[in-house]
């Protein structure tokens, strides 16, 4: 994991993993794993050790746990989030949140669900390829809501960005081909 700091005359520089160390009160043997990502036989760090240095060098704890897979399909994410948020804001209330409010914007969005291609013959395989996809999409769409949606009780603003933000997690992570 490389890591930004800032230095005592406030330029950015790498944070040293002995800097982590002395802030968390870890030992190195137990930063190793969480600094060496690209080494497989290291043992797996606990979320106790993970958060403290997520505390450290604050930031979210979650930013920690991220793969490069799931930061790229964040940055896609935000590239069009103003869509998501524009289809958000007009489908929240200030009503009970429904936990298929993300699955509302992607319909909005007409990105879900995957519609059937029309043909003389149906495809079978494609048919079930499309319902496994839109299954997934509507069971992520769900889970983000509920995960999100709470995050911004009280505050339409903030239901409506986490809406947003759920349905285009949803769209983004549901893989091409379920089961592959």
């Amino acid at each position: 994991m490389g890591v930004a700091g800032v230095d005592e005359r406030g330029k950015a520089s790498k944070l040293r993993a002995i800097d982590i160390v002395r802030e968390t009160g870890m030992s190195r043997t137990t930063l190793r794993p969480i600094m060496k990502v690209s080494d497989k036989t290291d043992r797996s760090p606990d979320l106790e050790s993970i958060n403290k240095v997520a505390q450290t060098l604050g930031v979210p704890l979650a930013f920690l746990l991220m793969t490069q897979d799931d930061w790229r399909a964040l940055s896609r994410v935000a590239t069009s989030f103003a869509d998501y948020k524009a289809a958000a804001n007009g489908i929240v209330t200030d009503e009970l949140r429904d936990p298929a409010l993300a699955e509302k914007v992607l319909k909005v969005l007409k990105v879900h669900p995957d519609q059937k291609i029309h043909e003389d013959v149906p495809n079978q395989v494609e048919i079930k390829r499309l319902e496994a996809r839109n299954a997934l999409r509507q069971r992520y769409s769900f889970v983000f809501s509920a995960l999100a949606q709470p995050a911004g009780r009280g505050d339409r603003d903030y239901v409506v960005a986490l809406t947003a933000l759920a349905s285009a997690m949803a769209h983004e992570m549901t893989p091409t081909n379920p089961g592959d």
